[in-house]
């Protein structure tokens, strides 16, 4: 009786340790942050930097202008992201043929497909679109009046590498609307 109480207390001390170990594993795991739009400018011109050799006054230059993008792309998301949580007023629910418990009837044909919203979701519209092809080629002009022609040639060479990678990573879904874009 005195080996089976011993080695109940050993299992359940061990129980205890375990849980405790597991939890505190938990707690101390932090959310992911999120970087600055100047973290993340400082990183892309140090990584240009890198590749293309540049001297101060075109760090100084090329900073300020992925800065700038950033800061943009940083409000643009924002903005979408806050119109794409907001949910509809909490009124009163109508009533759909004189009932309140009756729920409104399906429409014939197709289900809705579940967890996607009216209108696609993540989809990108033409107007985005259109105008982050704008500021890509706004970009590009003066990035060539900053870099020398060797060095610009270098960084074309990068972003079709970059895009080609980044084409690679995306869904087929994706990739087809992408290759129908370029063409």
């Amino acid at each position: 009786m005195n080996k089976l109480f011993k080695t109940g207390l050993v299992a359940l001390f061990s129980c205890l340790v375990w849980t405790g170990m597991a939890q505190q594993q938990v707690d101390t795991k932090l959310p992911r942050e999120v970087p600055s739009p100047a973290k993340i400018a400082k990183k892309m011109t140090d990584e240009m930097s890198k590749e293309l050799q540049l001297n101060e006054k075109q760090y100084a230059k090329i900073y300020k202008l992925n800065l700038k993008e950033q800061k943009d792309r940083f409000k643009a998301q924002q903005s979408s992201s806050a119109s794409s949580n907001e949910r509809p007023p909490m009124g009163d629910r109508p009533s759909f043929d004189g009932s309140d418990d009756e729920r409104p009837p399906m429409p014939s044909g197709e289900r809705p497909e579940m967890g996607m919203r009216q209108g696609g979701g993540s989809e990108m519209t033409e107007d985005a679109a259109e105008t982050l092809h704008k500021a890509e080629l706004k970009k590009e002009k003066k990035i060539k009046k900053i870099l020398t022609s060797e060095q610009y040639v270098k960084w074309g060479e990068m972003q079709k590498k970059m895009k080609k990678e980044m084409k690679f990573d995306m869904p087929k879904e994706h990739k087809d609307k992408a290759s129908d874009k370029e063409s």
